[in-house]
Formats: structure tokens, C-alpha cells, sequence
């Protein structure tokens, strides 16, 4: 998508203010995160240093994030993580506030992004839904991912839709691989991202305070592919539940 910039002198402002210290904290890191994305064995280290960008950003941006646990959070174990998908700062604050190791999976247009696309060539997984042969090479990897015992956080509605905060109908992929493996999905409601920095293809932002639910994982041990189904629209639910207490429908 192609962005034009805001007509709102201070929105317009305020990105490009929120831009360069982007820009500027990662040549700053460049050097760590490097290192940490040289060998697989180092993604852990990469991660935490992209954590310490994400945080440097978002101070540096006038943004909060506020946690809820439904309960606590067994960071022993392995999740597919399903957030809904609001802005162009899902993955920062994500990033930045959940206290696991994970790789993102998402499309493979974000490769092409500078600073972004490093992640996505190295430890994380983009997803070419155009070709069949790429996506299943894929979806080879993030198994073995899971077998390593990553967590891995996947975008079930695949996309930011023009109706934004509402939900548009998940996909099948993060259900089918969390069923594949056994493992629990675990819904997370993002609120406020899409105020702070919107994705419908005007440049702009703002500081504000984001609202991250992360909700009582829902277990898959015992399901089957006949259960997808009903697991997906389970997690929709939870999700939406929480957008509709907000007041969004």
C-alpha cells in the first residue's frame, strides 16, 4: 500500500518525528542485531535487542502499552499467538510486551520494508500466499520452529482491513498448525494501536496508550482437523467479545 501524508500538519509531524528515531535506533543497534541474526543459534539475542529497539521507539513516541493477563502466563510452554490486526505497530508492541520467544509469521510484503524486512529474511517467516510452493516451504519451517519449541505469533485475519477495529473472517493457517502440533492458541486483543498508527494509506500518528488482553490460552490436545472450525470461531469469538466490552462492533 501506498502512503500519502497526512494533511494534519501535527499527525504528519509527529510521524516523521516517529520515523527518524526509528531510523536512528536501529543504525545505532545495527551492529547487535547484526550479530544476534548471523546464526540461528544467536535469534534469541537478536530478539531481545529488537525488543530494546521496539522499546526505545515507543518511549521515545509518547506510547504506553497496558497489559492484562487473564491469568498467569506459563512462559514454559509453547504457543500459537493470535493477535487481531489493526496497525502498522502490531508487531512493536507485541514485540516489545510479551514476555515469550516467538517468531512472527505474516506476508511477504513485509520483507520489502526497510529496517522491518531484515526480521522477515532471518528470524521470522514470510508467508507468499501467491505462490503455493513458497508457502508451503513456509509453513515447513514454522513446524520446525515449533519443534524447537518457539512460540509463534500469527495474524488469523491475514491482513489490516479498511474497517478497522473490525474483525474480518480469520484464516484457516494458524488454527491448522496449532492443531498440526498440539499446541494452544493463545487470543490476544490489541486496543488502541490503530488510533496511534493507523494502516489505511494516509502517513500519521499520534501518542497514545495501547490495551493488550492476552486471554486464558485455549488448549488443542485431543482436536483434529474436524475441530478447526469450531477452534477458529472460538478464538474469533474471544476476540471479538473483548472489541464489543470496548464499544467497537
Amino acid at each position: 500500500m501506498a502512503f500519502k501524508l497526512s494533511k494534519n500538519p501535527l499527525k504528519a509531524s509527529y510521524a516523521i518525528y516517529f520515523g527518524l528515531w526509528v531510523v536512528v535506533c536501529f543504525i545505532i543497534l545495527y551492529p547487535l542485531i547484526r550479530l544476534g541474526l548471523s546464526h540461528p543459534k544467536m535469534y534469541k539475542f537478536a530478539h531481545v535487542m529488537r525488543k530494546i529497539w521496539g522499546k526505545i521507539i515507543l518511549v521515545a513516541g509518547g506510547m504506553r502499552v497496558i497489559q492484562h493477563f487473564e491469568e498467569p502466563l506459563d512462559k514454559s510452554k509453547s504457543y500459537i499467538i493470535a493477535p487481531n490486526h489493526t496497525s502498522q505497530i502490531d508487531i512493536v508492541t507485541l514485540t516489545v510486551k510479551l514476555p515469550l520467544f516467538f517468531n512472527f509469521m505474516a506476508k511477504a510484503e513485509l520483507e520489502k520494508i526497510p529496517f522491518f524486512g531484515i526480521w522477515f529474511r532471518t528470524i521470522d517467516i514470510a508467508v507468499d500466499r501467491k505462490d503455493a510452493r513458497k508457502g508451503a516451504l513456509a509453513y515447513k519451517k514454522a513446524l520446525k520452529w515449533l519443534d524447537q519449541g518457539n512460540s509463534m505469533v500469527i495474524f488469523p485475519e491475514g491482513t489490516i482491513s479498511n474497517k478497522v477495529p473490525t474483525l474480518i473472517p480469520f484464516k484457516d493457517g494458524p488454527f491448522r498448525m496449532a492443531i498440526e502440533k498440539q499446541l494452544p492458541i493463545l487470543p490476544v486483543t490489541i486496543i488502541g494501536n490503530w488510533t496511534i498508527f493507523p494502516d489505511q494509506g494516509v502517513f500519521e500518528g499520534q501518542p497514545g496508550i495501547v490495551h493488550q488482553y492476552i486471554h486464558k490460552p485455549i488448549p488443542t490436545a485431543g482436536l483434529t482437523l474436524k475441530d478447526l472450525d469450531t477452534l477458529k470461531e472460538q478464538v474469533f469469538q474471544v476476540i471479538n467479545t473483548k472489541l464489543q466490552s470496548h464499544g467497537y462492533y
